[in-house]
């Protein structure tokens, strides 16, 4: 797989859900910017506290720069869009940590309330798993609230090497991506 930043900006595939439903797993783009906006407000209180550890209910115009206007070299960002609605359902997305003995990137997922539980953050990190793995990248590491019980599974269950590590109200997961034979 070809992950210079060039081609990862076009990345484009097909995937299905748990209930066989296809979703476009692609590249996020500048003009995604009014579909992160209105994701992050349909998202209940709960699911955006759980993903920025504080309450959010609208991204600053610098914040979309940022989430959306990305290098694909040390930020990687996917979107899953549900076609027949025209609507970006689940965000995934990897930074790459500096200065570390091995090569590893940070990550964060995020899906619509209304499609919790059909494998769409799944999905979004099996595809994130096989750019970073053909980038060199040999650990994803998240840090998750406790009570995030749907994304400590999702992690967790990913058939993946995994370490975790609870400190207060946090789990810190480490994602081992070096075995090219586990998904």
């Amino acid at each position: 797989m070809d992950v210079t930043p060039g081609i990862l900006r076009n990345y484009s595939v097909r995937d299905h859900l748990l209930d066989g439903h296809e979703l476009l797993i692609r590249s996020i783009r500048p003009d995604d910017k009014a579909s992160l906006q209105a994701g992050l407000q349909r998202l209940s209180p709960e699911s955006a506290y759980f993903r920025f550890f504080r309450h959010k209910h609208e991204l600053s115009p610098q914040e979309l720069v940022y989430f959306t206007e990305i290098d694909f070299d040390r930020h990687v960002a996917l979107v899953a869009i549900d076609e027949d609605k025209s609507l970006v359902v689940g965000v995934g997305r990897y930074f790459l940590c500096a200065d570390e003995p091995v090569r590893a990137a940070e990550i964060t997922l995020t899906v619509d309330d209304a499609y919790h539980g059909r494998g769409v953050a799944t999905v979004l990190l099996q595809h994130l798993v096989q750019v970073a793995r053909a980038a060199g990248v040999a650990e994803f590491r998240a840090t998750v609230m406790g009570e995030n019980r749907k994304m400590l599974e999702v992690l967790l269950h990913l058939g993946l090497p995994v370490q975790r590590h609870s400190e207060g109200s946090v789990v810190d997961v480490t994602l081992l991506l070096t075995d090219p034979a586990i998904p």
